[in-house]
C-alpha cells in the first residue's frame, strides 16, 4: 500500500512541480488534512497539506475533513465546475467536518488543472504513459457506451417486458385523452354556468 500511496503522492504534486503560481496556492491548505474514504473501491488515505506539496499517508489520527464516496464521484468533484458542486454532493458524495478545507482542496486542484500523461510520464517514462492514458479513455469511452447502450436497454425491458413504463406513441394517446378530457370540463362548465344563468 505505500508504494500506492507514493505514486499517488507524486501524481497529486506533478502539476504543483510544472506550476509555480498553483504551487503558491497550497499555503491556504498548509497545516490541514483531508481524508479520502472510497468505497469503491474500498480504501482509505489522508492528504495532508504542506506549505509547498501534499503527502498523501494512511489515516493517522483526527482529520479536518472527511470525504466519503465512489472514486467516481471524487473525481467529479475536482474536476466540476462551481455552479456543479451541490449536484455532485447531492448524488451521494459526503463530507463531514470543515466543509472549507474540502472546498479549498477543490479550488487548488481546479487552479492546477493534471496533465496526466506528463504527470504519469515523470513517474514510468513517456511510452508507457501514453499507453495508460490512451488505455484509460478508451475504457472511460467503452464505460459510457455501456451506460448508454444499458440505459436504453433498461427503457425499452420496462416498456416491453415489465409493462412498467408506457410507451412513446401509449404516452401521446394518455396526453391526447388528457386534452380532450380537459376541454370536455370546459365545455360542460361553461353549459352549467349557462343553465344557472337562466
Amino acid at each position: 500500500m505505500r508504494i500506492a500511496f507514493f505514486a499517488l503522492e507524486q501524481i497529486l504534486n506533478a502539476p504543483f512541480r510544472l506550476d509555480p503560481e498553483a504551487r503558491a496556492g497550497m499555503g491556504a491548505l498548509a497545516g490541514r488534512s483531508v481524508r479520502v474514504a472510497l468505497e469503491a473501491p474500498a480504501l482509505s488515505f489522508d492528504l495532508a497539506f504542506a506549505k509547498d506539496r501534499i503527502v498523501v499517508r494512511a489515516p493517522d489520527g483526527s482529520c479536518d475533513v472527511t470525504v466519503r464516496g465512489s472514486a467516481m464521484q471524487l473525481l467529479a468533484l475536482v474536476r466540476a465546475k462551481p455552479e456543479q458542486t451541490q449536484k455532485i454532493v447531492a448524488s451521494g458524495l459526503k463530507m463531514e467536518g470543515d466543509i472549507d478545507t474540502a472546498l479549498a482542496m477543490k479550488r487548488l486542484f481546479e487552479n492546477a488543472p493534471v496533465d496526466w500523461q506528463e504527470a504519469l510520464a515523470n513517474i514510468m517514462g513517456d511510452v508507457p504513459a501514453h499507453f495508460v492514458v490512451r488505455g484509460l479513455r478508451r475504457v472511460g469511452g467503452s464505460l459510457r457506451y455501456a451506460a448508454t447502450r444499458l440505459a436504453a436497454n433498461g427503457v425499452v425491458f420496462l416498456q416491453d417486458e415489465e409493462r412498467a413504463l408506457p410507451r412513446p406513441w401509449e404516452m401521446d394517446e394518455f396526453l391526447a385523452a388528457v386534452d380532450t378530457l380537459r376541454d370536455d370540463v370546459e365545455r360542460l362548465g361553461q353549459r352549467v354556468r349557462r343553465l344557472k344563468g337562466r
